[in-house]
């Protein structure tokens, strides 16, 4: 439970500190389109533990981005993403076995940006939905899957299950007139099972992954500033 409290502390914090800053109701009304590109070290948690080792992957993604005041926005984003995992079933086997995953993602960030200058520190966090589109599979020669009930999940094609997790990043906004580029770390963690409980021998198997993010964003929409009351009465 203390994980879950960590994002719920993540997404709750950008609100609170923005109803602390006098300066964070001013209105700016920025909205921006743009699209990213990503590199992932991915992995899949299995219980049973199984000896598995990170896939890298690439993620494509048109996002869009909105701020109504200095301090909180939100980031959407929809994307294709390609993950899965590598599981070393024998030392003595010429390969190990592979599993590549292309997805279907969205997320919704909440993001705090600090400052007004042009490099901006940055942090964002949100929920992911995604659900499998297509995958490959490669098994080691040597391996011959075994009878078992429930059965392994080599050979065993992924259901077209709705995946969620959350991901929460940390970087920079660099801010560059109508023109914002982003540069993040990344973390994932997923809070669904790729294989429902009960259908293999796995009864989890949830992905995580870490990795980093650049993003490009074009201003659709001017700010708008407004002053304070604050400033105004002075």
């Amino acid at each position: 439970m203390k994980l879950y409290h960590l994002f719920f502390t993540i997404f709750l914090l950008p609100a609170i500190l923005a109803g602390q800053s006098p300066d964070s109701t001013a209105v700016i009304k920025r909205l921006q389109l743009g699209g990213g590109f990503g590199v992932m070290q991915h992995d899949v948690g299995f219980t049973p533990s199984a000896n598995t080792n990170q896939l890298t992957g690439q993620r494509y993604s048109l996002n869009l981005r909105y701020f109504d005041n200095k301090l909180v926005g939100f980031q959407a984003e929809v994307s294709l993403t390609n993950a899965g995992w590598q599981e070393t079933i024998d030392t003595l086997f010429s390969s190990d076995y592979e599993r590549k995953i292309s997805y279907a993602e969205v997320l919704i960030l909440t993001q705090l940006s600090i400052g007004n200058g042009i490099v901006q520190p940055m942090l964002q966090a949100g929920p992911y939905l995604s659900i499998p589109l297509s995958e490959s599979e490669s098994i080691p020669t040597e391996f011959q899957v075994p009878n078992s009930n429930p059965p392994e999940y080599y050979g065993l094609e992924l259901p077209g299950r709705l995946n969620y997790g959350a991901i929460v990043g940390a970087g920079l906004n660099l801010e560059l007139g109508p023109i914002t580029v982003q540069v993040e770390g990344r973390y994932l963690i997923g809070f669904s099972d790729l294989f429902k409980t009960g259908t293999t021998v796995a009864s989890t198997s949830r992905r995580n992954g870490l990795g980093g993010q650049v993003g490009v964003f074009w201003a659709l929409s001017k700010k708008t500033p407004r002053a304070s009351s604050a400033s105004r009465r002075n």
